[in-house]
């Protein structure tokens, strides 16, 4: 038999799932159950808002009572050397605060940090970038200073900041000041002086004009030479702002080679006393071997027989109770026991008269 399918056109497909969507969601709506337990869609929606505004003011009301309880600051620095968002914020070495961005403003770098609202900020405040652990991680240093405030911007300057000692600006003043000198010059002036000193007098006196000269070259660079000094200067007197960062970080890494020192002692004694006690139980198996052998055929014949003893009394476990249930379905009367003999070959008067049977005639 032939039969014939007719598709439906693509057209009428959309509404029609949007029709028993319609329905489906009417269907829920109308459920009976909503009149005795209430309507469960509206629950569920209920419930599902509730855990992400618990969830919101979880995250949320940690960080708007941090924003509470502090106050912004910044400061600006020529090199922030490694600082970075996170790290703490120290007032005479005692956790107040800590960094919360860094951003480039020109040439320079403003660090935005956030202090604790009892600690005030004078006009003369300054802030130093240390160093923290021996890992290199960084913190910021604020010195409270002066009377006043920092202003409406509640910004510490550059001119009362200073920068982490940095190796590279020391490097780079020393190449910048050997590329500006005549190292021809001054090896011409070395080599005269070597040669004719002290016994030439007319040579002495080349020598010395030479020298004049080198020391023309250098007061030409002068500049360059006022550089290096006062870049010397500045690194000197970072090395002083923190000495005690450096005495901290000599500390941590004294402390670390002790500890490492100690653990090595205490597995070189571990080692040694394993060595100790494996020559010993050597010693013991070739003198006590015989025993050693005795004393396990004895247990492995204790073993035997315990295996053997198991399976008698599972044995008996397997057939006991057959026998027990029928000594206690003879015995369920109370103190009699019933017992079932044959009484069709004695005639019913020789039992009424033994008296066997009650109620005989």
């Amino acid at each position: 038999m032939n039969s014939s399918r007719h598709d439906a056109p693509p057209g009428r497909t959309t509404p029609r799932v949007a029709s028993v969507l319609w329905e489906s969601v009417r269907d829920l709506a109308r459920d009976p159950r909503h009149g005795r337990r209430g309507n469960t869609v509206l629950v569920g929606a209920v419930s599902i808002l509730l855990v992400l505004a618990v969830f919101a003011a979880s995250v949320a009301l940690p960080r708007l009572w941090y924003v509470l309880r502090t106050e912004h600051y910044t400061a600006e620095f020529d090199n922030a050397g490694g600082l970075r968002a996170g790290d703490a914020v120290l007032v005479a070495g005692v956790p107040s605060g800590r960094v919360d961005f860094l951003t480039l403003e020109g040439p320079h770098a403003v660090v935005g940090f956030r202090l604790d609202r009892g600690q005030s900020l004078g006009e003369a405040s300054t802030a130093t970038v240390g160093l923290r652990s021996i890992l290199g991680n960084r913190f910021l240093a604020v010195d409270p200073l002066g009377a006043g405030d920092l202003g409406p911007e509640r910004r510490i300057g550059i001119e009362r900041t200073t920068s982490p000692y940095m190796i590279d600006d020391v490097g780079g003043a020393i190449s910048d000041l050997a590329d500006g000198l005549d190292t021809d010059a001054v090896s011409t002036m070395i080599a005269g002086l070597d040669r004719v000193l002290p016994q030439d007098a007319e040579g002495t006196g080349r020598a010395v004009d030479d020298v004049s000269a080198a020391l023309g070259v250098l007061a030409r660079e002068d500049e360059r030479m006022s550089r290096l000094v006062v870049t010397t200067r500045d690194v000197t007197g970072v090395l002083v702002s923190q000495e005690a960062s450096i005495r901290a970080l000599t500390s941590q890494s004294l402390v670390l080679v002790t500890v490492l020192t100690q653990r090595r002692e205490a597995l070189s004694a571990l080692v040694t006393s394993l060595e100790e006690l494996s020559a010993r139980v050597r010693v013991l198996l070739e003198e006590e071997g015989d025993d050693v052998d005795r004393l396990l055929a004895n247990m492995r014949s204790i073993s035997q027989t315990y295996e053997r003893n198991i399976e008698v009394m599972d044995e008996v476990l397997t057939r006991m109770p057959a026998g027990l249930r029928s000594v206690t379905d003879a015995t369920g009367n109370g103190p009699w026991t019933d017992v079932a003999t044959p009484t069709g070959p004695i005639p019913d008067s020789a039992l009424c008269a033994l008296g066997v049977i009650d109620g005989c005639n």
